[in-house]
């Protein structure tokens, strides 16, 4: 198998933990899984981009119209970003809006890809959990069960990389996420 990861968002919204989470949760599922992060000016709500690759790959950085998915945790990102999604990608898309604009949709469209919307950062509020809208994204991410990426495996290595104090709220979080994808697929 061989699939190629793109994570994107701004500092601040836990891309990178949630890219360590999906790059390890490969691993722990016998994947050779490789990464590079971009996260220049992040601490001050620049733009990070984390390139997730599994399988047999000597390179960690994804090319134009190579990548299998984008993780989107800002919809901002994902316009700055759409050039690494290959026809027939998908996309989840972290936003409050119910569409994308008509261009975007023909745009999308047109390169057939697949995508979804989901309001993580709602989700996240409503948990008292305003930061962990990343594990909603990942929730919803799980529930299209792609290669090891099931709910119960990401859901392993989220207990594994979240502090004891975080977790709970953030498996609720987590759960809605699998919720929301489930219903929209």
């Amino acid at each position: 198998m061989k699939l190629e990861i793109v994570c994107v968002g701004v500092g601040g919204r836990g891309v990178l933990l949630a890219s360590t989470i999906l790059m390890e949760t490969a691993i722990e599922a016998g994947y050779k899984a490789i990464a590079s992060d971009e996260y220049g000016m992040s601490q001050r709500g620049g733009s990070v981009v984390s390139l997730i690759k599994i399988g047999d790959f000597a390179s960690p950085l994804i090319g134009r119209e190579n990548g299998d998915i984008i993780l989107a945790f800002e919809e901002s990102e994902f316009y700055k970003t759409l050039f690494y999604l290959k026809n027939g990608g998908t996309a989840i898309i972290n936003t409050e809006k119910k569409s994308m604009p008509e261009s975007v949709q023909r745009l999308l469209k047109k390169r057939n890809i697949r995508y979804f919307l989901i309001d993580a950062d709602g989700i996240a509020a409503e948990k008292k959990m305003i930061q962990s809208a990343n594990m909603a994204i990942l929730g919803f991410f799980s529930a299209l069960s792609c290669g090891p990426y099931t709910p119960d495996n990401i859901e392993k290595m989220i207990t594994k990389k979240v502090p004891a104090k975080f977790l709970d709220k953030n498996r609720q979080v987590f759960q809605e996420g699998i919720e929301a994808g489930n219903r929209k697929l």
